[in-house]
């Protein structure tokens, strides 16, 4: 599967990376903000983002997976520290095929893209 990683923390970017690629499955880019990855989905076009709910410079990861999902039908798995009840509400409107809590273990991570890749 070719993925597009959103998150603004690089070592947890690189540490998804990482991870995504040893699982088998293709990064075809990075982004830190949200508008970086409306731009990133337009070029690359993956089959999945992994975005973070809160990105850099105040922008947000929900309303980046919203315009993905708009513009290219592109699904999301979130990735977040807090993933509430409140965080699911708000992100319930990107049609998210699932999240990861930070930490996340490599189980984690390849538990919630082997159900993505089910439903795509």
């Amino acid at each position: 599967m070719r993925i597009l990683i959103v998150e603004d923390e690089m070592i947890t970017a690189m540490h998804l990376e990482d991870l995504a690629i040893e699982l088998g499955h293709t990064v075809v880019g990075t982004a830190q903000t949200a508008s970086a990855a409306v731009s990133a989905a337009d070029s690359f076009r993956p089959d999945l983002v992994l975005i973070d709910l809160r990105l850099a410079h105040g922008t947000d990861g929900v309303e980046a997976a919203m315009e993905i999902r708009r513009r290219q039908n592109i699904p999301s798995i979130f990735i977040s520290g807090k993933l509430d009840d409140a965080s699911r509400k708000r992100a319930a409107p990107a049609r998210p095929l699932g999240y990861i809590t930070k930490p996340f273990t490599r189980e984690d991570l390849a538990l919630a893209l082997a159900e993505a890749q089910s439903q795509i």
